[in-house]
């Protein structure tokens, strides 16, 4: 299956490159094919996640349907910058244990119910996952639930359901949750970035993602922390010790040590002076949320504890999750190559009648086309594909494209049924989750914030006129 796989992206590639397909010129047929390809390598994963973000630069050189100079920026970008910068920070918790300890002062208040575990455990990962990568949370959380699930007795978690039903809640926490703010993750930065490209000329603030996205985000982890309560039946009513677990975990890290606090100063100074730029762009202009977050990742690094760096290179480049960064690049210029070729306009002129003239289907078919494409791509590649083309087809109706970039985006956040739409989920697989659990109770949860996102993004365009701002 891996050598179908691998051969198959790139047959699909020429096969779409080669033949005609009606009036298409050679590089929208070669984009389709590029499109194709990356998102096949994306679901199959024949290759590393990564290594699929890299096939633009490949196919452009070798095919020439556009200049590749033209998206070598997008891999030197500002939000790859920024991407970089926090990563390091993240990194630097790990390094000195901050995020466990985060997590276990976080669930010291746990009961013992089993559904009220998944309930907290979920809205924890959405909390911290709004302003942390989705794989950090996933990364730093999941242990911490299997290390409590063995001390309760529970050794393979695909066999139990109260253990599978954890992991779940972590995983779709974490991508739920991660709507909230553009820290939530690369697909949130690359929509920002669409944002700033296509269709404004000033810069996206943060408080303008906040008021516009974290809304609908609330409304959507509130339905989903009740689907944790009742949509899953654990095989125990109550957990026992688990907050005595947690207190002597907490114990035996000791009190907080000067490299955690200066870890978490920096975190948390780079997030606030993030989200309030407005108050000093005019006498910063250059100092954007990435080189805010990259200057103080610079200073993980000089900064010394007992003669030793916060933060050696050495642990940062093993530590650190280096494709993430890759596959927002890619992302960024795959959405790119579809814009700059037409294959986005080409796609989105089919779409125009689906469109309707805009208002309730509009929201309802490209919400559904977003929901079903991160399903089986990262959420990543679902806004590199969907963007680009939600765009173009409201610019063609003459209607503002805005409220429905939101929406899209929003919706993008919400892989839940497979490994591939996200890295909660796909790091919950890696850890034994039961994947039939995982898919059909993620296509019940699909739906209902579907039906939910329609709703509100209707009712938002229809008369909210601050939701057609950017």
């Amino acid at each position: 299956m891996r050598i179908l796989h691998t051969l198959g992206g790139p047959a699909a590639f020429l096969v779409l490159a080669a033949l005609p397909l009606g009036t298409a010129p050679y590089p929208v047929r070669a984009s389709l094919g590029l499109l194709v390809w990356m998102a096949w390598w994306w679901v199959a994963e024949p290759v590393h996640l990564a290594v699929t973000a890299l096939l633009p630069i490949v196919v452009l050189s070798l095919f020439n349907f556009m200049p590749v100079t033209a998206i070598l920026p997008a891999y030197s970008e500002q939000l790859v910058i920024l991407i970089l910068g926090a990563n390091m920070l993240a990194t630097l918790w790990k390094r000195w244990g901050l995020d466990r300890r985060i997590a276990l002062v976080s669930l010291l208040g746990l009961g013992t119910g089993t559904r009220q575990h998944l309930v907290v455990w979920f809205v924890i990962a959405a909390i911290l996952s709004s302003v942390l990568p989705n794989a950090v949370v996933a990364a730093a959380m999941m242990p911490i639930v299997l290390a409590m699930l063995r001390f309760v007795g529970i050794e393979d978690v695909g066999k139990s359901a109260f253990g599978s039903a954890l992991l779940i809640a972590i995983a779709w926490g974490t991508s739920v949750g991660g709507a909230g703010t553009p820290l939530g993750g690369a697909h949130n930065l690359l929509a920002v970035q669409f944002i700033e490209r296509e269709l404004v000329d000033h810069e996206f603030l943060f408080t303008t993602w906040l008021a516009r996205v974290l809304p609908v985000t609330v409304l959507m982890a509130i339905a989903s922390a009740l689907f944790m309560r009742y949509g899953f039946a654990p095989e125990m009513e109550r957990v026992e010790g688990s907050r005595t677990y947690f207190k002597d975990q907490l114990a035996s890290l000791g009190s907080l040590t000067p490299p955690e606090r200066w870890g978490l100063l920096f975190f948390v100074t780079a997030t606030l002076l993030a989200f309030t730029r407005q108050f000093y762009a005019a006498l910063l202009p250059g100092l954007a949320p990435a080189f805010v977050f990259l200057s103080f990742a610079v200073l993980s690094f000089a900064v010394r504890y007992k003669g030793e760096p916060l933060l050696t290179w050495e642990y940062a480049e093993k530590h650190m999750v280096w494709g993430l960064i890759y596959l927002f690049a890619g992302g960024s210029a795959l959405g790119q190559v579809l814009s700059e070729t037409g294959t986005a306009k080409f796609l989105a002129e089919r779409l125009i009648p689906l469109a309707s003239g805009g208002g309730f289907t509009a929201i309802a078919v490209f919400s559904l086309l977003s929901f079903v494409v991160t399903q089986i791509t990262s959420n990543t590649a679902t806004v590199a594909i969907m963007v680009p083309i939600t765009i173009s087809t409201f610019q063609s109706l003459g209607l503002n494209p805005i409220p429905f970039v939101y929406v899209v985006t929003a919706a993008a956040n919400c892989g839940l049924a497979l490994p591939a739409s996200s890295a909660g989920p796909a790091i919950a697989a890696g850890y034994g989750v039961n994947l039939k659990t995982m898919l059909l109770r993620g296509i019940w949860l699909t739906a209902i914030l579907w039906m939910l996102l329609v709703a509100f993004g209707y009712l938002a365009w229809r008369f909210w006129p601050g939701f057609g701002v950017a």
